[in-house]
């Protein structure tokens, strides 16, 4: 029940960030070294003027998100 834009464009992480932000995105999932390492994805929820980042599992991605945004 979610858009999901992909970014694989050539640019560095700031950059796709950046764009992100501008765009307006309220949610940012960001697969890095941590999800290699720990199995645990970096979400970034923007809503109002409040931004929070944190490392969730997989396993509960979605149940995150769903009540992030309630």
């Amino acid at each position: 029940g979610y858009d999901v834009l992909m970014d694989d464009r050539d640019e560095r992480p700031g950059v796709k960030f950046k764009d992100a932000d501008l765009i307006g995105f309220p949610i940012r999932i960001t697969l890095g070294q941590k999800y290699i390492q720990e199995k645990k994805i970096e979400v970034t929820i923007r809503q109002f003027n409040v931004t929070k980042t944190e490392l969730v599992s997989s396993g509960s991605l979605s149940s995150f998100i769903r009540d992030s945004l309630s």
